[in-house]
């Protein structure tokens, strides 16, 4: 043996913790070594560990979509607050040449947020939106936005209505208008599915 297999030896047995004890007598160790046999052998078989490992993903997928829900879910019901962003209605410079781009693909993807909302309030002014639908961009829970009067001829902004679907394109807190933004309609949608891989 070499010394450094000694040296090793030594070293292991000073770690380790029972090295002071006594060893332990052989009728106890064969009395042992019986109990063991004798509870191996009126033991049900044992479940072979892939089909186990393969019982148990189904139950943990579950468990982690109960999760996902529970943390989306208790802080509404608890009372938790939705975010809240506000954006402006176009100021009319889409209209610099004198008309608008045709609404395509490439036009929405040079916005910063685009997104799909529900109309819950109008208040005054002020128009409540629920996200429904992130396609690009950070999104708060609930835009706000002014009200634009629909019968004042500038095409750029979008009119609100209670209850109604809207599909919304915006950079730099400003509404993309000239037809980027407006009813959740098949056409707008096909654009936004188009740009997005909706």
């Amino acid at each position: 043996m070499h010394d450094d297999d000694r040296q090793l030896r030594e070293h292991l047995r000073g770690a380790d913790p029972a090295h002071n004890l006594a060893p332990l007598p052989p009728t106890w160790l064969d009395h042992r070594m019986e109990q063991i046999m004798t509870e191996q052998t009126t033991a049900a078989p044992a479940v072979p560990a892939r089909s186990a490992r393969r019982t148990w993903i189904p139950v943990v997928g579950v468990a982690a979509a109960l999760a996902i829900a529970a943390a989306v879910a208790v802080p509404l019901a608890l009372g938790g607050t939705p975010t809240v962003e506000q954006l402006a209605q176009p100021t009319g410079g889409d209209l610099a040449s004198g008309s608008c781009m045709i609404v395509s693909p490439e036009g929405l993807l040079m916005n910063e947020q685009a997104f799909a909302a529900r109309v819950l309030t109008v208040e005054g002014d002020v128009v409540t939106l629920e996200v429904t639908e992130r396609f690009t961009g950070e999104v708060a829970d609930r835009v706000e936005v002014p009200q634009v009067d629909a019968a004042d001829g500038d095409f750029s902004g979008v009119p609100f209505e209670v209850g109604e679907s809207y599909l919304v394109a915006a950079t730099d807190g400003q509404i993309a208008g000239c037809g980027l933004s407006g009813t959740d309609s098949a056409d707008l949608r096909a654009v936004y599915d188009a740009a997005f891989g909706g």
